[in-house]
């Protein structure tokens, strides 16, 4: 069932429980992209589903919402319940992780992002994490899968019902993501720390993100281990380095940098500087610092696996296997490669084939 306009505008209920659940992440920067996008939309008439918990997430404390309809709905195990609320005209209902509405009025539509779970977790948070999410897919309309990659592996782990759609919808990457001037860079150099700096001014490797278990930051840094001396290591994010991590760097830990944040424009810098990116993902949703990266001119090292290759462009090193050696020389090779990034993926892109797949229309 398509929603209709009502005094021209569609009305939409979007749940923000996602940003109860991180503090950053790939997830919650998407669920920004979009909220914002929709909030400014005047084809919309958007109710946010908030649980009134104090949210230290990053990316929400960036959203203007004053004057913004808000619904608040807490209860015990809140990220868990399917939502109940009272509204008599159709209405899409959109959770950013997982959960449905039962309103009878409500359109549910969920966005499928990956199956990371289904292939690298066991146990009781592999039951929990799997029940509700294949329960919000199977009582969605519209399915949302973010890559070709996602589309299979949701026919793989739950298939479709007869009446449900669903339609990939590409991630989008931030526009600010480019090649730099001189000029920029020296700007963003100026927002590192003395030793952030010194990394980023000589010869270094990059590797950005999470490092646990199939994320293969031990790969990485075996890659690193084996360069020349004069190269650094700079790992983005993922809280502090363990002592198991500590250990594995051995002799070069004094030459790796660990930056706990970056913004867009020191994530930006590093990119345009580092000679390649290092990411050896078993499995990826999508990629977004593999497509960042490229946007700014940086290669990339990766595994050809799920959804890499279909994201990556030219200036990328695919891997058969994570234990696979990278010399100098092919870093080298990878960087005087002139190539240049044309593939389309943008936020805009992503929220107007958003719109798109709720309305059937371009305009309303």
């Amino acid at each position: 069932m398509d929603i209709k306009p009502k005094n021209g505008k569609i009305k939409i209920y979007i749940d923000t429980v996602i940003f109860d659940l991180q503090k950053a992440g790939g997830i919650s920067v998407y669920w920004y992209e979009l909220l914002r996008r929709f909030l400014s939309d005047g084809r919309f008439d958007t109710v946010l589903i908030d649980s009134g918990l104090k949210k230290e997430n990053i990316f929400y404390a960036k959203l203007d919402l004053s004057g913004v309809k808000t619904l608040k709905i807490r209860k015990r195990f809140n990220r868990y319940r399917a939502l109940n609320y009272k509204e008599n005209e159709a209405h899409y209902f959109v959770s950013s992780y997982y959960r449905y509405s039962k309103n009878k009025n409500a359109v549910n539509v969920t966005v499928v992002h990956d199956f990371t779970y289904e292939y690298y977790a066991k146990g009781l948070r592999k039951r929990i994490h799997t029940h509700q999410k294949y329960k919000a897919i199977g009582k969605s309309e519209k399915i949302v899968c973010i890559s070709e990659n996602t589309r299979r592996d949701l026919d793989k782990f739950v298939g479709l019902r007869k009446g449900q759609e669903a339609r990939v919808i590409y991630n989008g990457v931030g526009e600010n993501y480019r090649k730099m001037t001189d000029g920029e860079i020296a700007a963003a150099s100026a927002l590192l720390t003395p030793e952030q700096a010194d990394a980023a001014a000589g010869e270094f490797v990059l590797y950005v993100g999470a490092r646990a278990g199939y994320k293969n930051w031990d790969k990485a840094a075996e890659i690193f281990k084996r360069l020349p001396d004069a190269f650094r290591m700079v790992s983005v994010g993922g809280g502090p380095l363990s002592p198991s991590e500590q250990n594995l760097l051995g002799g070069a830990l004094s030459r790796h940098v660990h930056i706990p944040f970056a913004d867009e424009q020191v994530l930006c810098l590093l990119y345009n500087r580092a000679r390649a990116l290092l990411y050896l993902s078993e499995y990826e949703g999508f990629g977004i610092p593999v497509v960042e990266a490229q946007k700014c001119g940086c290669p990339v090292v990766a595994l050809n696996r799920s959804s890499i290759p279909e994201v990556a462009g030219e200036g990328v090193l695919l891997l058969r296997d994570s234990a696979a050696k990278v010399t100098v020389d092919d870093l080298k090779r990878l960087k005087e490669k002139s190539f240049g990034y044309d593939k389309p993926f943008s936020w805009g892109a992503t929220f107007a084939d958003f719109r798109l797949f709720l309305t059937g229309r371009e305009g309303l």
